[in-house]
């Protein structure tokens, strides 16, 4: 009897276990499949922290499966190759996701999407030789003292549409600073800001326009008003005498008038230019600032780097 009752006992148990252990495993399964589905479905919206978050998931609901890892891994790394690029570190970004697209049976979105990304990178990588190589030229360029040319070829980056794009941003920064510079050197030397590209077209159309003009109003004026009694010479001569002389004396005071004006413009954009540079030009007197000005203009460098230089002390 006691035989009987512990048999009867043992196989209660095996199938109490048995259908736990089976119940349990099929929600694992289910558990498993429902995070799968859920990171894949999150890789399509790009939704990679909630794909990571998912395949983690199902990797630790079914111990050393093999799947989950591998749409873990290339899910992380594919969010490495898009900060790379993000921090312009671009050769490591190539590495990342030439990871990605060789991963066997893992997800065919993040494999297009690395197909994609490497093209870009090579577009990318391609253009930032050119760019560094023309930056390059142009500070060459500046630290010969010649700065004109210095600026054409910067100006060949700036018209590049894509050279404001973030994948370029450390160069183009490098290039505005470059510009900078050449304009202060320019303006110590010549007394005046640099005209841009668009300045030369305008001035130049407005110079052709002009000259095209035909000179029919010239041409148009009757031969009689050429013949005059000396009478009305004389007094023409007189009259014409006395204007000239006024506008000599007019054309003298305006000349002082701009030459203080240019000067006085002058300065206050080399103190500018000092305070911006972290020199504070409020320090030195309009003579010393003129003194730098002449100092810069004939060591062919711009009024900072004299003063930085040591050529002037306030």
């Amino acid at each position: 009897m006691k035989k009987w009752l512990w048999a009867v006992v043992t196989i209660v148990i095996a199938l109490v276990v048995g259908g736990y252990t089976y119940s349990h495993h099929q929600l694992q399964e289910q558990g498993y499949a429902a995070d799968m589905q859920s990171g894949k479905q999150a890789i399509k919206a790009k939704r990679y922290s909630d794909a990571e978050a998912a395949f983690t998931r199902a990797s630790r609901t079914i111990i050393n499966d093999t799947v989950a890892q591998r749409y873990l891994s290339q899910t992380q790394t594919f969010v490495a190759g898009q900060q790379a690029i993000t921090e312009r570190r671009f050769e490591a970004a190539q590495t990342e996701f030439t990871t990605v697209k060789t991963l066997k049976k893992g997800s065919s979105v993040l494999v297009a999407r690395s197909q994609t990304a490497l093209a870009l990178l090579d577009t990318i990588i391609s253009q930032r030789k050119q760019d560094n190589k023309l930056y390059q030229k142009a500070l060459d360029l500046n630290q010969a003292n010649e700065f004109t040319d210095s600026n054409g070829v910067l100006m060949v980056l700036f018209q590049n549409k894509q050279f404001t794009k973030d994948y370029y941003q450390d160069i183009y920064r490098k290039a505005k600073g470059l510009r900078h510079e050449n304009n202060a050197a320019l303006k110590s030397l010549t007394g005046s800001t640099p005209i841009t590209n668009n300045e030369t077209q305008t001035v130049t159309s407005n110079a052709n326009k002009t000259s095209e003009q035909p000179a029919k109003s010239a041409e148009s004026q009757p031969a009689k008003q050429a013949q005059s009694s000396s009478t009305s010479q004389s007094s023409s001569a007189t009259t014409s005498s006395a204007q000239s002389s006024a506008v000599t004396t007019e054309s003298s005071s305006a000349t002082t008038s701009s030459s203080t004006t240019v000067d006085a413009a002058g300065i206050q954009a080399t103190r500018d230019e000092l305070n911006a540079a972290g020199l504070d030009g409020n320090h030195f007197t309009d003579a010393q600032i003129q003194a730098i000005m002449q100092q810069a203009a004939a060591a062919h460098i711009s009024p900072v780097e004299a003063v930085r230089q040591g050529l002037s002390q306030p």
